[in-house]
Order: C-alpha cells, then sequence, then structure tokens
C-alpha cells in the first residue's frame, strides 16, 4: 500500500529526488528510469556518494568521508591538524548544485515538455570546490597550506590580536581596499 501511495505521489510529482543507498530505489521500484519512462515529463535527482561510474560507484558516502577524500579537510584546520568544515559543506554543496541543475530542468521542460534525469555526487562537488588549491599545485607545486582563519595569497587576511585583547577579523581583497584601511582604520 505504500509503495502504491509513493507510485500515486511520484505520478503527480515535478521532481523526484533520492539520496538512497546504491541501487537502493531500484530495488524498491521506483528508480530514476523506471519513473521517467512511466511518467515523460517528471525530472529525477539520483544522488551519489560518488556518482555512477567508477570502482566507489556502490559505496556509500558521508558528509566527512568527502571532506576528507575530496582533499577539503587536507586545506582546513590548522598547522597542526586536518579540520573538517563546521557545517556539512559536502551535503549543503551537493544539494546547491543539484538545486541549480533542477531549475534549469524546469526551464528546459517548459520548452520540450520532457523531463530530465540528473545525477548529483557528494565526491564530485567537493572536487569542484577543490579546482583551485589542484590548480595551484598543478600548475606551480604549490601545496595548499592549513591557514586556519587566513588565507595562502592575500593579506591581511585573518584574526589579528589588539592591545585590548579583542580579536579583530580583517579581510582586505585588494590594493584598494588596503590603501582605505590604512587611510582610515
Amino acid at each position: 500500500a505504500d509503495l502504491a501511495l509513493l507510485h500515486r505521489i511520484i505520478g503527480k510529482a515535478d521532481v523526484l529526488i533520492q539520496n538512497l543507498a546504491p541501487g537502493a530505489a531500484e530495488r524498491a521500484g521506483f528508480g530514476s528510469a523506471a519513473m521517467r519512462t512511466q511518467h515523460k515529463k517528471l525530472i529525477t535527482v539520483d544522488v551519489s556518494g560518488y556518482g555512477d561510474h567508477g570502482p566507489y560507484k556502490d559505496r556509500r558516502a558521508y558528509d566527512l568521508l568527502v571532506q576528507a577524500e575530496s582533499g577539503l579537510a587536507s586545506i582546513t584546520g590548522t598547522e597542526h591538524a586536518p579540520g573538517r568544515v563546521g557545517i556539512s559543506a559536502t551535503d549543503i554543496g551537493t544539494g546547491m548544485y543539484a538545486h541549480a541543475a533542477v531549475l534549469e530542468a524546469l526551464l528546459a521542460r517548459q520548452k520540450t515538455g520532457e523531463g530530465r534525469a540528473i545525477s548529483v555526487s557528494l565526491f564530485s562537488s567537493m572536487a569542484e570546490w577543490m579546482a583551485v588549491p589542484l590548480l595551484a599545485m598543478d600548475y606551480s607545486a604549490y601545496e595548499w597550506p592549513r591557514l586556519g582563519l587566513t588565507h595562502p595569497f592575500i593579506a591581511p587576511y585573518g584574526v589579528y590580536q589588539t592591545a585590548d585583547d579583542v580579536p579583530v577579523l580583517i579581510s582586505i581583497q585588494n590594493e584598494r581596499e588596503w590603501k582605505l584601511f590604512c587611510e582610515h582604520v
């Protein structure tokens, strides 16, 4: 009865999003391909840990694992130890990519009358976020350090102690801001 109810709900839905263990939606009878065959206008979103191809495609993923495996934890923390981003950045980032893809699919469906199959993965999302540190390594052999709140290329940038022991956060992004900071602060 529950499966029949789910199928009735899906039949009226614009978007079906699932992030079950790899293959679980198919085994339960509501996989993306089957649902799109039955409902041509349906937009399906499959969220996985590591994508649809490759040796990890059948593995489950968790935010902390993907932060570590993608390299995000290696550039987060302090010089003493890596750290995880303090929120579930992997889950949130992947959700944002899925959201953008769904909006594009809804616009396309208005023109074509057909839905789309969307696939996003936690690892791919964080791999995208790691593009700048990867490029720094590939093109200049620069190993992105763990710097806490500071930045490897921008200064002053971070928390600075004051004479009255009240920390101040400074984030200067360009020469104009530096000049204004020097003149007015």
